[in-house]
Order: C-alpha cells, then structure tokens, then sequence
C-alpha cells in the first residue's frame, strides 16, 4: 500500500475550506501577482519565460499591422504580448506605449493595462494614484477588469488607504459587467465575511459563476468547499473535477491539490505515479508546495527510485519559491 505522502501534507493547508479562503487573504501580496493573467487571458497567455522558445511572427505583425491602422483592441492585445513575453520578446516599455495609445483612443482594456504598468512599476515609474484613476477609467468606460483590479487594490491596501467597502462595491460592479475575476474575488469577501456578513451559499454561487467564467483561482476554492462540505454537499468527485480544471487553467496549486487526491484516492482512483506527475508539473510551473511535497517522495522513495540528491535540489527550488519549512528540509538533507 502506498502512503498517501500529498495528503499529509495537504491536510495541514488545503482540505478545510476556511484554511483556504484564509491562506489567500494572509498573502494578499502574493495572489496579487497572479491576477496580473486575468488582463491577458483574452489576449495573450501568462509565460513566466520573457523569451519565447516559439515565435508566431505572423501573428505579431498581424496585430501590428492592425493598431497601426487604428485598431486599438489589437493596440492592446499587442501590448500584452510585449507585457508577458508571449510570442514576443518581452519589452515592459513597450507595451506601455501600446496600453497608452489604446487608452487614449477609448479602449478600456488599455486603460486597465497601463494602470497595471503604473501600479507595479513595470516599464513605468511605479505611480499608485495615476493607477487608481486608470483604473477608475476604465472601470466607468464599461471595462470590468478595471473595476476588479482596483477592487483588489483597495482592498490590499498597499501605498493606498484600505477600504474593503469600496472593493466590495467595485468587485460587484465587475461580477455585473460579466468579469469571472470580479465574481470569483466578491465570492471569497462573502465567504470570508470581509466587509460583508458572511454568507456561504452565496459564495459558492458566486465562485461557481467565476469558475465557467474561466477564473482558475474559483475553481480551487469551490473544489475545497466540496471538498470540506461547506456551502455544498461534500462531495470528493466533484472536488477533483475541479481540481482538475484549475490545474488544467494553469493554477499550479491546484495541480498540487490534485495529486493528493490521487494519491489518497479521493475522488478519484488512486494513482501515485500520476500524483507524481501533476507534482513535477506543479513544480515546473512555480509552485512551491508541488516542490516540496515531490521532494517527500524522492525522499522516501514512493513509487519512485529513492534520490536524495533529487530531493535536496526540490526542496531547495520550494525553498526558493517562498516554504520556509522545505529550507529546513533542504538543509537536513545537506
């Protein structure tokens, strides 16, 4: 019998749905960063690689052909491949220039782009006050993903004043504009009870919304909600399902998740050596968990070939994504 190694470590993080809705909101600043993808999700993928492997020539010069000739949501769409390095080396300055031209010639989503710019610094001089007024305008030009990033940044709170009311407001005015993340971040306020009386169901309605809206980070919430029973029906299958579509949408953690129901067989057959798999994956795509928790098994040799030097190197890759406890880890095995 195998021992479901994720799962022990899992439990400690995952399994309970409030343990998960306060894991986001105590690091705010790094789910944060991962909201940056909703602004090119229609446009360009998120690439944490700033020079392509695989260039599409033809679709750059397609898009830069069409903002020369006044096209501004190609203006931006371009602009986010620049922002990201997708297709295109990335170039922050750039892509400024191109959110800034979309802008000035009333496209919202340009305006949601550079506020970004200005907010993070990227390519920019950090400026918050001009990225809150970008985003203001975008959000009053009919753009959601406006309203939803300043929402987040009122409610961060970071070099501006903290105002949950104003987030809760401002994620309702996106979740009613059609924005996935506006539904999914108004969600976890209710499930929380940040600024508003906590109310479960409404928030599994909610994050359900943002989940077929294609907002990974939903998907994960919902599937530990079924997961725990709360809100839901406990339901382990229906956990996985959606497990399964965040991973599938690039939420890495959520292919951390799903290796620990395959490896205690929740939800779905159990299956070590694909456990595994989704770990590497999750690893691979910055997960520091998903390193840790697949340095245990090279660790202890579960359903692979036991290798400490392998398991120091993971651990010390998790180390270097932010897990403290895998630092120990690393160490013990020097």
């Amino acid at each position: 019998m195998l021992v479901p190694l994720v799962r022990i470590r899992r439990r400690c993080v995952f399994c309970v749905y409030g343990d998960m809705l306060r894991l986001m909101e105590a690091n705010r600043g790094t789910c944060r960063l991962i909201l940056v993808c909703v602004i090119v999700v229609f446009s360009a993928s998120c690439s944490h690689i700033a020079t392509p492997t695989q260039q599409s020539s033809s679709d750059i010069a397609t898009l830069t052909e069409a903002c020369n000739e006044r096209n501004y949501t190609a203006c931006f769409s371009l602009g986010t491949k620049y922002m990201s390095g997708s297709e295109v080396s990335k170039d922050e300055a750039r892509a400024v220039t191109l959110f800034q031209r979309a802008c000035d010639n009333g496209e919202a989503q340009g305006c949601s782009g550079l506020a970004f710019m200005y907010e993070t610094g990227s390519g920019v001089g950090q400026d918050t006050a001009h990225a809150v007024a970008l985003y203001q305008k975008a959000c009053d030009s009919g753009g959601p993903i406006g309203c939803a990033l300043l929402g987040t940044m009122y409610e961060s709170g970071q070099r501006m004043a903290k105002d949950n009311a104003k987030a809760l407001a401002l994620y309702q005015r996106a979740c009613d504009g059609g924005n996935a993340m506006g539904c999914g971040e108004l969600g976890r306020m209710y499930g929380i009870g940040i600024g508003v009386a906590k109310d479960q169901a409404r928030a599994v309605k909610l994050y359900q919304s943002a989940c077929d809206g294609g907002y990974p980070r939903s998907c994960v919430i919902l599937g530990s909600a079924y997961e725990a029973g709360a809100g839901v029906a406990k339901n382990q299958t229906q956990a996985a399902k959606l497990y399964q579509r965040a991973c599938d949408g690039n939420d890495y953690s959520a292919c951390t998740i799903l290796a620990g129901s395959y490896s205690a067989g929740e939800g779905v057959a159990r299956d070590q050596a694909h456990a595994n798999q989704l770990l590497q994956r999750a690893c691979d795509g910055g997960d520091g968990g998903g390193c840790a928790v697949l340095a245990l098994v090279y660790e202890t040799g579960t359903s692979v070939t036991k290798d400490s030097g392998r398991a120091r190197a993971l651990y010390q890759k998790a180390c270097g994504l932010g897990d403290k406890k895998a630092c120990d880890s690393a160490a013990r095995l020097h």
